[in-house]
């Protein structure tokens, strides 16, 4: 059986930001019926070479509004998203991945979102983070919404 990954997996992109000094997140999505997730930062054209991307990690909460968020991967020296290591040139990469069964799903952890953040600021930091849940339990046609003019447009040369 053939899928389209419009079946079975929702992207989200988050706006390009300027993160210098602060942060950017995605807003809390939910994991329900989801088997995986895959997290990635790109760092923008403007990024500025004497900064690093600090903290790149998923977080966990037991709902939409982020109560009891904890962190989910980590951010340190020799942890998911190595410091050692980090990325810090226009485009550059980064890329963290989690499963379904990573969630402290036994104390009603289901949502999950994408955090990164630059402690300095000595200059413009723009990065882009994206989020694609994918491994979808019930595909279905169109599983991000069904498509309306301008707002959602799906193209399918095979249909």
């Amino acid at each position: 059986m053939s899928q389209r990954l419009s079946e079975h997996a929702t992207v989200t992109v988050i706006e390009t930001a300027d993160i210098g000094g602060t942060n950017v997140t995605s807003g809390w999505l939910s994991m329900k019926n989801y088997a995986r997730a895959m997290g990635i930062a790109v760092i923008g054209a403007t990024w500025n070479a004497s900064d690093d991307l600090d903290e790149f990690r998923f977080q966990q909460a037991t709902d939409s509004s982020g109560t009891s968020a904890k962190d989910l991967t980590t951010d340190a020296s020799g942890g998911n998203y190595d410091t050692d290591s980090p990325i810090d040139a226009a485009d550059n990469f980064a890329i963290v991945e989690i499963r379904g069964e990573d969630l402290d799903t036994d104390n009603g952890f289901d949502f999950v979102r994408l955090y990164a953040a630059e402690g300095g600021n000595s200059g413009t930091d723009n990065i882009t983070i994206s989020v694609i849940r994918y491994g979808y339990a019930y595909p279905q046609k169109e599983l991000q919404g069904a498509a309306s003019s301008g707002a959602q447009v799906y193209v399918d040369i095979n249909t």
